[in-house]
C-alpha cells in the first residue's frame, strides 16, 4: 500500500494500467484490492469509469508520518 501511495504522491491522476507494472510481482486482483481499500478509507480517489487513481490529502499526510 505504501508503494502505491508513493506512486501517486504527485497528486495527478494515474491510470491503473500505468500503476500495475510498478507494483509487480503483485497479481492484478491484489492491486485492485489495494486500490479499493485505499479508496474506501479516503487515502485515494478511484475513478472507476476511467480506471485511474489519485492520492487524496489523507494519503499525502499518511506519507508524511514519521517512520520508526
Amino acid at each position: 500500500m505504501d508503494k502505491l501511495l508513493e506512486l501517486l504522491r504527485d497528486s495527478e491522476w494515474h491510470s491503473i494500467a500505468e500503476i500495475k507494472p510498478e507494483l509487480l510481482p503483485l497479481q492484478e486482483t491484489a492491486v485492485k484490492k489495494i486500490i479499493r481499500f485505499l479508496a474506501q478509507y479516503g487515502f485515494i480517489s478511484h475513478d472507476k469509469e476511467k480506471d485511474r487513481a489519485k492520492i487524496n490529502p489523507l494519503g499525502l499526510s499518511f506519507l508524511e508520518l514519521p517512520a520508526e
